[in-house]
């Protein structure tokens, strides 16, 4: 679990330019509290129920929508510039109104408000949703921002769909990139009446933009009996018709199986996950673009394992019938993709990159049969589900099926993963907040129509596929629920295992790694005996961590009566070298930044000190790191100013003609008189100022307590500070007491400690530098590359090397090659000579020697020639060890002279 380092950091707090970024330029309390609504009297706000997914990143570049406008900045350039303004305390003292904006506007048409940016993966293209329509901005490059900073942008944008994606259709539920895309330019849409389409996005083709690639209608698939059916979506003008599966099958959220990493199932990148309302999930396999890019074992792993199966039907007759035609399905398709001749793509400036694009096999054809609903094997503890939100955590690939019958498999650079389950681990989420965790044992597999409708219908699977129940955890109140609550998923930067929620009331973290790894043993484990009774410990015993990391409470101080409660975007946590691991989000209605600055995960930093294989540290990890090793600090969230400190006041309106009736215009013109009317007239003000009045004293309250409590802390820090000086001090005098930092250091002075974490430091380092020089040696055999300079100086004397031994096998009648003169450099052939007469000579005086060592057993007269026999055998053996290196060195050279000549470098 990342421990929080600090939360809002100043150059995100107001009056930093960072905040600024996401504060509504618009005055709230010039606008009257029915502007928002339209002219049927409905709000506007309340009708979209959905997610709000109003931040999107590009590296540490952010997208923030305020204002219906889309802002653009980037937070390491938020951050150096609130530090060198520090520095400077004359910029700090007076405010400069004719200063620059800090991010930059995206100037697009939209009419309806923003609901949704998603960021293609190569960071070109940038897809804005509303709650019917869609578009797409093709994004400038990072160095644009600089250039005419301050001023707007008008990037070049396309309409997506214009007759497709319109508000007489259903809503938008889903924005996705494709993991497996080529160039990762295709995106794919998800309605509410489980329509999904593909959208291979092509700058130079504007067709791209107006029509899909393919499309697919969920109801329409789930009867289909084959691939001559009609399966796409309705069109604007086409009629809707009567379904059965109409009221069951109302999408509202989707996920792809994985992220298209190496080391994940082959299938899962290609399976497209919905869930509906109710919770029943279906699964297509599998669903690709026109042009797709596989992974580096992708193909490997499905070909493997459609051999492997393969040869076990033909051994097998009792298998299915079903099973043998879905099989064989499946090796088609593959077949199709040996069979294809595999092309480059090319980026923007006009770079060849080496991944191996393919084309959709038409074989067995390009619709995937609909997989699900999944039953949800969970008894009594659901009854009913409003699901807002899916996540799927991709299961891992089989090295040993893919490497079977092959080397070692870290020669060929696959490793067997530590963490991980070979199932699929699917989430839910809840409109109030609660997280189910569930698990799919069979999997999902590549699964098609058949190319003609059958004779007979095709039959039902007796038992539906089934996700297992493991875990529901709490994240929100029912009390604290919002009627507009839409709680959203956030992936994390370092592991699939670990997720971010974020609902109005705060933003949570969880980890699956604690259990991971059991649930794996037992999955592995071939002794089915026991094994209900262990799956039942181990749901009992998850332990899934789980931790609020930013509270996101109604503001309470700015609340009027009658408006709703601030509603958060779905945060995003990144990870960079300046910023470090960094989670973002922002509530929509006061327009107010949330951040939090986490420590890096307990195995990355363990990664990063041991190496890329082992966890060993410098010094010993106890098993609960946390409550044995000192805490530096504990966070705690700023003192942020209420927002009815600097809120306008509304009394103005009181005055506004638009405001005031018609019969009372007058009276703003003319003297004070007492009459009824200005009694009405100054009740209203009373009760308005003294609203205002009220909000501020609860305001100034909150912060006479946030002093009181600052007051507390600072004790806290004092009482840490001794601590601290007491550990420092027990360092330095060796004086270590019975909660100290282990057995290991007990009466060890302080320095003597340090020396050895010096040391340790040290023999890792050179530990790694010598893994490192066998990863080049096996990424030299594993791939070719251009020959650096000495390397084929190197080769050019090995060349004249050889050569100069052919010459010299041809004259070895000759005289002897003369002796080379002092300070002249004597060529290798005649060393290589001398070397070896040499050894020669010195193993036939070593077997002399050695043959007289037993005989030499008498009493020799000491006298001042005479040798002891100890320096003697001491002599002997360190001319023995001579000569075995000598003769090692000879058969090295003549082997690797051996394996150039084979290998045709020479």
């Amino acid at each position: 679990m990342p421990r929080i380092l600090s939360y809002t950091p100043s150059w995100l707090s107001r009056p930093s330019p960072g905040f600024d970024l996401f504060v509504s330029t618009k005055d709230s309390s010039s606008t009257p509290k029915n502007s928002r609504k339209q002219a049927n009297g409905t709000n506007k706000r309340e009708e979209y129920v959905g997610p709000r997914r109003t931040i999107a990143r590009r590296g540490t570049e952010v997208f923030v929508v305020v204002d219906n406008q889309i802002r653009w900045s980037d937070l390491s350039v938020f951050k150096d510039d609130w530090a060198s303004l520090q520095k400077n305390e004359s910029k700090q003292t007076q405010e400069n109104p004719e200063a620059e904006q800090s991010y930059r506007i995206f100037e697009i048409p939209v009419s309806e408000r923003i609901r949704q940016l998603s960021i293609s993966p190569n960071g070109q293209f940038l897809a804005i949703a509303t709650s019917h329509t869609i578009r797409v901005a093709i994004l400038p490059s990072s160095t644009a921002f600089e250039e005419n900073k301050g001023k707007p942008i008008k990037p070049k944008t396309h309409t997506l769909g214009p007759t497709t994606h319109v508000l007489s259709q259903p809503p938008v539920v889903s924005l996705l990139w494709h993991p497996c895309s080529a160039n990762g330019s295709c995106l794919v849409t998800v309605t509410v009446e489980a329509a999904i389409r593909l959208w291979e996005l092509d700058r130079t083709n504007r067709w791209s933009f107006n029509e899909p690639s393919f499309a697919l209608d969920l109801r329409k698939l789930q009867d289909a009996q084959s691939q001559e059916d009609i399966v796409t979506p309705r069109r604007v003008n086409e009629s809707k018709g009567f379904s059965a599966d109409a009221g069951d099958m109302e999408i509202v959220s989707a996920c792809f199986g994985g992220t298209g990493l190496p080391d994940e199932s082959a299938w899962s990148a290609m399976t497209l996950w919905t869930v509906t309302n109710e919770g029943d999930a279906y699964a297509i396999c599998p669903l690709l673009p026109s042009k797709w890019q596989p992974t580096s074992t992708q193909l490997p792993s499905l070909s493997a394992a459609a051999v492997t199966r393969t040869a076990t039907q033909v051994s097998d007759d009792a298998m299915l019938e079903e099973v043998k035609l879905s099989q064989k399905d499946q090796y088609d398709w593959l077949s199709e993709i040996d069979a294809q001749v595999p092309f480059l793509i090319t980026r923007e400036d006009n770079m060849a990159v080496n991944d191996a694009v393919y084309s959709r096999p038409k074989t067995p054809g390009p619709v995937p049969r609909l997989q699900g609903p999944f039953r949800l094997a969970a008894g009594s503890l659901i009854d009913f589900l409003d699901v807002s939100d899916i996540y799927v955590i991709a299961p891992k690939m089989d090295t040993e099926e893919l490497m079977l019958g092959e080397d070692n498999a870290s020669e060929q650079g696959l490793q067997e993963e530590t963490d991980g389950a070979s199932a699929t681990v699917i989430c839910f989420l809840t409109t109030d907040g609660r997280v189910y965790i569930f698990l799919d044992l069979e999997g999902v597999e590549g699964s098609w129509l058949p190319a003609k409708a059958p004779k007979q219908p095709l039959a039902t699977p007796a038992e539906a596929p089934e996700l297992i129940l493991l875990e529901a955890l709490e994240t929100l109140d029912p009390v604290d629920a919002a009627d507009d609550e839409w709680p959203t998923f956030s992936r994390d930067p370092f592991s699939r295992y670990s997720f971010f929620t974020t609902h109005n009331r705060g933003v949570h973290f969880f980890s699956l790694s604690p259990w991971i790894t059991r649930l794996e043993e037992e999955l592995q484990n071939s002794n089915t005996a026991g094994t209900d009774f262990r799956l039942k410990v181990l749901r009992e015993t998850m332990g899934t961590l789980r931790e609020r990391i930013l509270h996101l409470g109604q503001d309470r101080f700015c609340n009027v009566e009658g408006e709703s409660s601030p509603s958060a975007t779905a945060c995003v946590a990144l990870y960079d070298s300046d910023l470090g691991y960094f989670l973002l989000t922002a509530t929509e209605n006061n327009s107010h930044p949330h951040a939090a600055s986490l420590d890096l995960p307990k195995s990355v930093l363990m990664k990063s000190e041991a190496g890329f294989d082992d966890y060993e540290t410098p010094y010993a990890y106890p098993e609960d790191a946390s409550s044995t090793l000192f805490t530096t600090h504990i966070a705690r969230s700023a003192y942020e100013p209420s927002s009815a400190f600097w809120k306008g006041s509304s009394l103005l309106s009181l005055t506004d003609d638009k405001t005031v009736p018609a019969h009372r215009r007058h009276m703003t013109q003319q003297e004070i008189r007492l009459s009824s009317t200005t009694l009405d007239v100054m009740t209203n003000a009373h009760r308005l100022i003294s609203g205002e009045t009220q909000v501020i004293r609860i305001a100034a309250a909150d912060l006479f307590n946030r002093c009181e409590r600052m007051m507390k802390e600072l004790e806290e820090q004092i009482t840490r500070v001794r601590e601290t000086l007491s550990l420092a001090e027990d360092l330095e005098q060796g004086d270590q007491d019975e909660n100290g930092y282990g057995d290991e250091g007990r009466g060890q002075k302080g320095n003597g400690r340090l020396e050895d974490r010096v040391q340790r430091a040290k023999d890792r380092q050179a530990n790694l530098a010598e893994r490192m020089k066998l990863l080049r040696r096996k990424v030299g055999k594993l791939r070719g590359r251009e020959l650096s300079d000495r390397e084929k100086e190197y080769i050019k004397e090995l060349e004249q090397l050889e050569r100069a031994l052919e010459k010299r096998e041809d004259d070895e009648d000759n005289a002897e090659s003369p002796r080379r003169k002092k300070g002249s450099a004597e060529p290798y052939w005649q060393r290589y000579g001398e070397v070896r007469g040499l050894s020669q000579e010195l193993v036939q005086k070593a077997k002399k020697m050695g043959a007289k060592r037993g005989d030499e057993q008498k009493k020799v007269e000491r006298d001042e020639w005479s040798v002891p026999n100890e320096v003697r055998r001491k002599k002997v053996e360190q001319v023995q060890e001579m000569l075995e290196r000598e003769s090692a060195l000879v058969d090295a050279v003549q082997g690797r002279l051996e394996r150039l000549r084979v290998g045709g470098i020479i």
